[in-house]
């Protein structure tokens, strides 16, 4: 004997499951554009960390430039003076 499940029209059956495939790739078109845009997010996130990390190493080298320059060891004794006075007057 047949139930109702086994009476159930194939047509029917199959267009519930068209529709589930349907739903699933539209979900699954979302989120590959979401990927995508995340994935850009990510590369500009890149470049900037190289543009500061470039930045950051053309500071260092104007730090060092300035530090072998004859004006900061001429001026060292008054650094050293001006450090020794701030210190003692916290104290």
């Amino acid at each position: 004997m047949f139930t109702d499940a086994n009476t159930e029209n194939p047509a029917e059956r199959y267009g519930v499951e068209n529709e589930e495939m349907r739903q699933a790739r539209l979900e699954i078109r979302a989120l590959r554009a979401e990927l995508a845009e995340t994935a850009n997010v990510i590369e500009d996130l890149k470049r900037q960390v190289l543009a500061a990390r470039r930045q950051g190493e053309r500071y260092r080298f104007q730090v060092e430039v300035l530090r072998r320059s004859s004006s900061w060891r001429l001026t060292r004794p008054l650094r050293i003076w001006q450090r020794r006075r701030t210190n003692a007057a916290s104290k």
